[in-house]
């Protein structure tokens, strides 16, 4: 099991046929043919933080009187690090198959159980299996698998191997959380963003109604004005004076 605060990393465990696994930072000397992470990278322009690498010998440098760890990147570029440079990424126990975790156990096998082979002649490393039975003419753990692989569904426990698969509970801390501080923060501000954008679009509107509500005073009042000639006549009947009115609130 790993610390609770530990950084943890899942990625395909080649070892276990390409299952992924839960590895955990670890600060310290790396060893050769360990898998390690880039955490303070000196030389940007080559490798940057979160690059990942496996040490493929140390080599002993003159000029800093110490020893650099010479890497290989996922693109296949050498590198040296120095320990200062990096974090180990130390395997744990746990796989992650099918959206479940388990935890990997050295316990023999018992009817039901769910297992994971990792040394076989018949089965490729990584196979995942249930137990069907167990052979109880032999305590080495030998059993026998429902699905089978290659037309085999004997596994010997004498020169074959298998972890026991035992599912963890998930916890709160374990569930993926639907998003980091920073996508949540950038979600905020996106929001905060629109809010505005949508307050503007309002007060220009409201700015433009006020407008049209000035405009049209002034010419409802000019019409009143006119509706009455110079010596007192009406210009306009009552009906045609409404029919002007209403087009006026009619138009955009």
């Amino acid at each position: 099991m790993t610390e609770t605060n530990a950084k943890i990393h899942v990625l395909a465990d080649e070892t276990l046929g390409g299952i992924k696994r839960e590895y955990v930072e670890v600060d310290r000397k790396a060893e050769v043919g360990e898998r390690i992470i880039i955490v303070k990278a000196d030389c940007q322009s080559e490798y940057r933080n979160g690059d990942m690498a496996f040490v493929s010998r140390f080599v002993k440098d003159d000029s800093r009187l110490g020893y650099y760890a010479e890497s290989i990147l996922a693109n296949g570029q050498l590198v040296a690090l120095y320990d200062r440079e990096y974090h180990v990424l130390e395997p744990t126990d746990i796989v992650r198959i099918g959206g479940q975790r388990y935890e990997m156990d050295n316990d023999n096998a018992r009817k039901g159980d769910m297992v994971i082979v990792t040394a076989s002649y018949d089965y490729a490393v990584g196979h995942v299996d249930t137990v069907k039975e167990v052979d109880s003419d032999y305590v080495d753990g030998s059993v026998y698998l429902v699905e089978g692989e290659n037309g085999e569904t004997y596994l010997d426990g004498t020169e074959e191997d298998y972890r026991v698969l035992v599912p963890i509970e998930s916890t709160e801390a374990d569930e993926p959380q639907p998003v980091d501080a920073v996508f949540a923060i950038g979600n905020v501000a996106q929001e905060v963003a629109k809010l505005k954008r949508t307050v503007e679009r309002l007060e220009n509107e409201i700015d433009t109604l006020h407008k049209d509500n000035l405009t049209l005073g002034e010419e409802l009042a000019r019409l009143k004005e006119s509706a009455t000639g110079v010596k007192g006549e009406k210009l306009f009947t009552a009906d045609e004076l409404a029919a002007i009115i209403e087009r006026l609130l009619m138009r955009p």
